[in-house]
């Protein structure tokens, strides 16, 4: 999370991605928004050098980010908009919190069964 949007951002939270998960980076799948900080040449370096698939929404169409659009409308739904008013700093750990340790750890999901993420991505 940051104040402004850019590709120093971008870079940090997929060095943190990666550190966090250690995937393989030929089966690393990386989709986005086609914003100037994810087209950056540092990012576009870094997601290059590790091998990983490059996939850019078309412009103006939501459904090739549905998974990200649907995440962001539950954490809205479920967790930001009940809190009311909250300073930044407040926000981001509340956020922070939903998306390490209640969406994935907690909220079940019919799509996966009934399983959390966490549960899901184990079983598989």
């Amino acid at each position: 999370m940051g104040a402004i949007k850019s590709a120093q951002l971008v870079l940090e939270a997929l060095e943190q991605a990666w550190q966090h998960q250690r995937p393989d980076g030929q089966q690393l799948l990386f989709h986005s928004e086609q914003g100037s900080q994810y087209r950056s040449e540092e990012v576009m370096k870094w997601l290059n050098t590790r091998g990983a698939t490059i996939s850019m929404s078309r412009r103006g169409n939501c459904w090739d980010n549905a998974c990200a659009e649907s995440f962001f409308a539950l954490l809205k739904k479920e967790w930001t908009h009940p809190l009311g008013m909250l300073g930044r700093y407040e926000m981001a750990d509340e956020v922070r919190y939903y998306a390490d340790e209640y969406y994935p750890k907690a909220r079940r999901h019919m799509a996966l069964g009934g399983m959390t993420p966490n549960t899901y991505a184990a079983a598989a």
